[in-house]
């Protein structure tokens, strides 16, 4: 009886127990606090993907309507929870100055965008390019029309300008529309048509930064200004021929 009563059997399956059940508390633990946060940024990034590629087709549909090969086109974009899609007329400025034949016309167009914004980042439809941005900085996903002939020394702008002011919550299927009001509110009689000149181009965009490496590449312009939110004023870009058309679209979210 003695030697039963100082057994320490029981005493070593109470410590096993102890022990496995601790080491389940802290597996389980670990994957709260590692784990998931890991597996949300994972989905967050695949959902802001999502809206990034949603946008390239939203390109697409916005371009039909602006060349008037559609009269309207209605995008479903998918977007990823806690963001916000907004269409705003009054951002992403795009200044001109054009030196032709010994006159200078100078304008400045709020080109406006149609933007997603989330923690992960934003992506937006600007002037007709889809650029996105992330903390470390701007990237311009699909280029606009603006193009530059260097062997016959012609530069072709299609400027593409946002009318509406619209927003809607993230988290769901949006519907995009887009549609050609049918009226004019150009800067330039369009096409507009000047010869034997030069011109500057500023945009001030809080995607500066992609569309002075989209210009510098295009043009062979340099840029001297350093600033977060603009351009600057480029280098003289000279040219034989410059065609410069606008186009106003109309945006509806729902």
């Amino acid at each position: 009886m003695n030697r039963l009563l100082k057994s320490n059997r029981a005493v070593s399956e109470v410590v096993g127990y102890v022990l496995v059940f601790g080491i389940v508390v802290v597996a389980i633990g670990s994957i709260y606090v590692g784990g998931l946060p890991a597996l949300q940024s994972t989905k967050d990034a695949t959902q802001f993907k999502g809206v990034e590629q949603g946008f390239l087709i939203l390109h697409t549909d916005l371009m039909k309507v602006a060349l008037d090969q559609s009269p309207v086109r209605t995008t479903k974009l998918g977007t990823a929870e806690g963001g916000s899609l907004a269409s705003d007329p009054d951002v992403c400025d795009l200044s001109l100055r054009i030196v032709a034949d010994g006159d200078v016309n100078e304008c400045t167009i709020p080109m406006g965008r149609i933007e997603f914004t989330s923690g992960i980042g934003s992506v937006a439809c600007e002037n007709g390019a889809v650029l996105t941005k992330y903390p470390s900085g701007t990237v311009m996903v699909s280029e606009p029309r603006m193009f530059n002939s260097m062997d016959q020394g012609s530069i072709m702008f299609s400027l593409v300008k946002i009318n509406d002011s619209v927003s809607s919550v993230g988290g769901g299927i949006a519907q995009v529309t887009i549609s050609n009001p049918r009226f004019n509110e150009s800067v330039f009689s369009t096409p507009e048509v000047y010869e034997n000149g030069y011109l500057n181009i500023m945009v001030d965009s809080e995607y500066a930064g992609a569309w002075k490496r989209f210009l510098g590449d295009e043009f062979s312009a340099t840029f001297t200004s350093s600033a977060k939110d603009t351009t600057g004023w480029s280098s003289d870009i000279h040219f034989n021929k410059l065609v410069v058309v606008e186009y106003i679209v109309s945006v509806d979210i729902r």
